[in-house]
């Protein structure tokens, strides 16, 4: 049956011509549709879901939790990236529009993953159909390449050996602290602690490059590069190796005497024999204890001669020294040029201080020293006493400083007070020993291991310049254990309070040190693994009642 509708056009009445639809007689214009079927009854007998898969297989390693995108990705349930993953199983997507995509909550047991997708797309002229559906995918157990190697003799495809032979482990806990602070351990599959260092193992050769090239630019250095062949495909001539890092630190450490050859003095400019490494960067800093002239011995240098270097360790030689009076060394006559030199980094905190050896109270000793802003009358130091160590290789001591100061001792009693920790990295220890005698020295290899770590804790707590690389978290046990009056002194000063030392002149009396850590400048130890603990729910209308009822006790009433 067809009507007949007029619609006017300015002036013009032009005829408009309506059919009825053959399923539902409902009234419709053909010559928009283009067909005798209502907009209606078109969606209802289209399925633009034809040619989409609504089944998929997902592949999923139930030991490392990742899945197969490729490559293998870890991912958590229903979450963006295994949204994506799923989405790319399903063909024929391409030929229509996604206006949604979410995930049907499934039970992890199952190993089924449902998908609801919402889709569009052009029936006819100018119709589009949107129509929604669920996808469901198979998690396939597959076990992923990384894990095979894990039961196979070749987990690891490359690894760098850190190795330097001293008798403690200084450098080793400053490397440990980098690695963390810049996240140049994320590729690493595992690391094992040896006797003279560590070994880190990865599972390709860029990876152990990418931390080689940049244990280069930290500390001074010496590579050399080892491979073994693995296996061979003789048909496609293909060869598989393992590669092995050997990088060799030099056996000088932070506060370690260096006692140099003349020939390699003359190279440095005519320095003095004896020298203490203030520093370890990329080449060894130097300072001379009678001069005060600073200077760097690079690697290169350090190889060259390395067979007529001697170094004498801290830990080994330390004496004890008591000070008992600190003269500040002026610096205003001299040229601005002059004090800002390299070799004079340490000349406006250079001091003459007076000490006494704590075996001999009664013979003051005048030496120069660059830890002017650290000493302070009454306090105890550490360093050498040439008088007291045998240096072969020095004819004449006496045109030497007697005794040379290092650095501040910090007793144990302070260590309590300490509101810092510091991560570890995790790496097994391969050197343990059996038996009765080998396990009582692998305790007392860790004692030793403790201590030096203590000690490490010291420097870090007193030296500004070492706590840049440094992240540094609170301990809140420890603070939870300090009083009132040790806490107050752990928490920064107003500005108003601070002393200001603009003049040379002035000079800091307080037993406050500037350089202290406060709790300002510590971060908050955050492990995303530990589940907070529920606190317990306190009924403040019940703690009224309560004390109200023991109110009403102590009320007598009189008859």
């Amino acid at each position: 049956m067809m009507e007949t509708e007029n619609q006017q056009i300015g002036n013009q009445i032009k005829p408009k011509t309506t059919i009825l639809c053959s399923i539902c007689d409902l009234a419709f214009i053909p010559s928009e549709q283009k067909t005798l079927i209502c907009t209606n009854c078109i969606i209802n007998q289209t399925d633009i879901t034809i040619g989409i898969t609504k089944e998929g297989i997902v592949n999923y390693c139930r030991f490392c939790h990742r899945y197969l995108r490729p490559p293998w990705t870890l991912c958590e349930r229903e979450s963006k990236e295994l949204l994506s993953i799923c989405l790319k199983r399903l063909r024929g997507l391409n030929k229509v529009k996604i206006i949604d995509a979410s995930f049907v909550y499934t039970e992890p047991s199952s190993k089924r993953i449902k998908v609801k997708l919402t889709i569009q797309k052009e029936v006819l002229n100018n119709t589009n159909m949107q129509q929604t559906f669920i996808c469901e995918f198979v998690e396939h157990y597959q076990q992923c390449e990384d894990c095979k190697k894990e039961f196979t003799p070749h987990t690891w495809g490359a690894a760098v050996q850190v190795r330097q032979r001293v008798d403690h482990k200084k450098t080793f806990f400053y490397l440990e602290q980098l690695l963390l602070k810049y996240n140049a351990n994320d590729k690493v599959l595992k690391i094992e602690q040896v006797d003279d260092g560590l070994d880190f193992f990865y599972k390709t050769r860029s990876h152990a490059t990418r931390l080689v090239e940049y244990l280069s630019t930290i500390l001074p250095i010496r590579v050399k590069q080892s491979k073994q062949l693995v296996s061979h495909d003789a048909s496609s001539n293909l060869f598989n190796y393992k590669y092995v890092y050997a990088v060799d630190l030099p056996k000088v450490c932070k506060d370690d005497l260096v006692i140099l050859p003349l020939k390699l003095c003359k190279e440095l400019g005519g320095v003095g024999r004896v020298q203490l490494c203030y520093k370890l960067t990329t080449i060894i800093h130097l300072i001379d204890p009678l001069s005060m002239k600073c200077s760097d011995l690079s690697i290169e240098a350090f190889s060259l001669y390395e067979n007529e270097i001697e170094v004498y360790n801290l830990k080994t030689h330390q004496h004890e020294f008591t000070v008992i009076d600190v003269e500040r060394i002026h610096t205003r006559n001299l040229n601005e040029s002059y004090i800002s030199s390299s070799q004079n980094a340490f000349l406006p905190k250079l001091t003459k201080i007076s000490i006494i050896r704590e075996s001999n109270n009664y013979l003051p000793i005048t030496i120069k020293s660059h830890l002017g802003d650290i000493l302070k009358p009454g306090q105890v130091a550490i360093g050498y006493d040439l008088t007291q160590m045998t240096i072969e290789s020095l004819e004449d001591i006496s045109n030497y400083p007697e005794c040379i100061v290092v650095k501040r001792q910090i007793n144990k009693e302070a260590r309590k007070l300490r509101i810092f920790k510091l991560k570890r990295l995790e790496a097994q220890n391969v050197m343990e020993e059996e038996g009765a005698e080998r396990k009582r020295n692998n305790q007392k290899k860790q004692n030793d291991q403790e201590e030096q770590f203590e000690e490490f804790l010291d420097d870090v707590e007193k030296d500004k310049e070492l706590r840049k690389n440094i992240n540094l978290y609170r301990d809140e046990d420890k603070i939870k254990k300090l009083s009132k009056e040790d806490l107050k002194k752990k928490q920064k000063k107003p500005v108003q309070q601070q002393q200001k030392k603009n003049n040379d002149d002035e000079w800091q009396d307080d037993d406050e040190d500037e350089d202290d850590i406060k709790l300002e400048d510590l971060m908050k130890d955050l492990n995303l693994e530990d589940k907070p603990e529920l606190a317990e729910p306190v009924d403040e209308a019940q703690d009224e009642i309560n004390q109200f009822i023991t109110k009403l006790e102590k009320v007598t009433i009189e008859k």
